[in-house]
């Protein structure tokens, strides 16, 4: 089974990685977790992949390739979106960007959108679910992955999540080179620590002029994904 975790940048893709990892370690499985920070990582992970093993593919911007893997059976698609001027703000703080060119990056995230819904059975992650339904959202994509977990093993995995987004070192490599991570039911202190989750980031991170500006831009993406101005 592979695991397709994508959608627009710095949406919580990190905190999904260590779910479904905490997932197959509670089932004792093996298997592997990549990460692609590029189109063409990408495209060479997903020609070389085996649909009988076990892997976890993170990634961001979807390519032809992944499009026509997603139509396989043993590929599950998980999806995740945010607030489109946290993203922006989350770009330039993590990223390095310009705010200009943080705007263009989430635009062009934005564009693919109805390619990725249009894939079979894909699980849609809204970011705020995170913070406000971790349980729910971890048996949810247990089940897309055929484990129905206990309602103790639950907790027990939200709970290990807690402490990752407690950890000091938090996760913002998308720089770092994509690397296989080969793990079993003994082995579960690979999983990353993760970037602490915030909603409303925009507020308080861009300046008074870039608050208007992003507000009137994605005004049509605020208004269809119900966030308040």
């Amino acid at each position: 089974m592979i695991v397709f975790n994508f959608g627009i940048p710095n949406s919580g893709t990190d905190w999904s990685q260590a779910v479904f990892q905490k997932i197959w370690q509670h089932q004792s499985f093996e298997f592997r977790s990549e990460k692609a920070n590029s189109l063409e990582e990408l495209n060479q992970i997903i020609s070389t992949m085996d649909l009988n093993e076990r892997l976890i593919l993170q990634f961001d911007f979807l390519t032809e390739e992944a499009i026509a893997a997603a139509q396989d059976d043993a590929v599950r698609p998980f999806y995740h979106y945010r607030d489109p001027r946290d993203v922006v703000c989350a770009e330039m703080e993590f990223q390095d960007m310009s705010f200009a060119d943080a705007v263009d990056q989430t635009v062009a995230a934005y564009q693919e959108i109805h390619h990725a819904l249009c894939l079979p059975g894909i699980m849609v992650i809204p970011y705020e679910h995170l913070l406000k339904n971790a349980e729910g959202l971890i048996f949810q994509m247990a089940t897309k992955l055929g484990v129905l977990l206990k309602l103790d093993e639950v907790a027990a995995i939200a709970r290990e999540i807690d402490v990752l987004l407690t950890t000091p070192a938090a996760v913002a490599n998308a720089s770092v080179t994509s690397q296989a991570v080969r793990i079993d039911g003994e082995h579960t202190e690979d999983t990353e620590p993760i970037q602490p989750l915030m909603i409303g980031k925009w507020r308080d991170r861009l300046s008074q002029s870039e608050q208007a500006m992003v507000t009137r831009f994605f005004k049509p993406l605020v208004t269809q994904f119900g966030y308040g101005e």
